[in-house]
């Protein structure tokens, strides 16, 4: 059978709606941690704004063994510089002189963490957000709105669902568009088959990186246990997309919006894979049927403002 947007669109009267990530990269400055990223999918290269070079830390503490401070700025160099082990061993020395030092427990929870030693980071990672959670402003502290990722990813890594749940929600609610949090809150929804509260954490995702193919892969298997496999087939559809196979993606996805005409995400992602194809009006209809069914879907809206642009052309 052949489906045909149009004809699709013909039945799209009701009204649906769901509702990003950019994952958060901080700056290293002398005595304030935030030289790391979300390694697991967003690593970027971004300079840190240093105010030493590795080699000049390491010679400032081989000159003054004893500075706490310079040491802890070597052990931050260590980890922006994927030296987790050594991070580690330099922020431990800092704690023995100053053992209630925040950025020394931040620095070995995420190092750990990153060392594939997730049981080592839960203790110190814990020890920096009870320390800094009840502050004001707490959001705006990009320090401990990425403790609070690593934590519950550090509680993902060692199949403790439920545990990882406080600090990803602590996580997504400081950081609101950080995609890559929501996917990680999603996994540890579906871990204890929370699969309605996992999918609407995916779609989440998907708001602001609409390529997380990690996520469409769990929004799947999320929707099969929810037995709807109509929104199942939607999710592996844009699968396709994610791996750019837009010509796979299509059927798939004008197949899910046959069977669920009132499903926004589909339309989007119809527009997307239309767009991608260079057909330029098919996208147009494809995310005005969209709009029209989540007026406040920004996704829809902007593809719309661009795909009309280029029709202009």
């Amino acid at each position: 059978m052949k489906w045909n947007l149009k004809d699709i669109l013909n039945d799209t009267h009701q009204l649906t709606r769901i509702t990003i990530l950019t994952g958060v990269v901080l700056v290293l400055a002398v005595l304030s941690f935030g030289g790391y990223y979300y390694y697991d999918r967003y690593y970027s290269t971004q300079p840190a704004q240093e105010k030493m070079t590795l080699a000049e830390a390491e010679q400032a503490v081989r000159d003054d063994p004893q500075n706490v401070e310079k040491r802890l700025v070597l052990a931050e160099n260590y980890m922006i510089n994927s030296r987790f082990q050594e991070a580690v061993s330099q922020a431990d020395q800092v704690l023995a002189s100053q053992t209630e030092n925040q950025h020394a427990w931040l620095i070995i929870g995420v190092s750990n963490n990153m060392l594939g030693k997730p049981a080592d980071a839960i203790e110190p990672l814990t020890k920096f957000i009870s320390a800094r959670q009840d502050e004001d402003n707490a959001g705006l502290d990009q320090q401990l709105v990425s403790a609070a990722y690593y934590l519950g990813d550090s509680y993902l890594q060692m199949g403790k669902s439920q545990e990882a749940i406080a600090p990803l929600q602590m996580s997504v609610q400081w950081s609101k568009t950080d995609a890559d949090a929501m996917y990680k809150l999603g996994l540890a929804y579906s871990g204890i088959k929370d699969y309605t509260n996992a999918v609407n954490m995916f779609h989440g995702a998907t708001t602001f990186v609409p390529d997380f193919l990690e996520v469409y892969q769990a929004m799947a298997q999320a929707y099969d246990a929810l037995q709807k496999p109509v929104l199942a087939s939607y999710a592996r559809g844009m699968i396709n997309y994610s791996e750019k196979n837009y010509a796979g993606a299509l059927p798939i996805l004008l197949k899910a919006a046959e069977g669920d005409p009132g499903f926004a995400p589909t339309f989007v992602g119809l527009g997307r894979t239309y767009e991608a194809l260079n057909d330029l009006q098919n996208a147009k209809s494809a995310y005005e049927a969209a709009f029209k069914l989540d007026p406040n879907n920004f996704t829809a809206s902007n593809g719309i403002d661009r795909v009309t642009a280029a029709l202009k052309k």
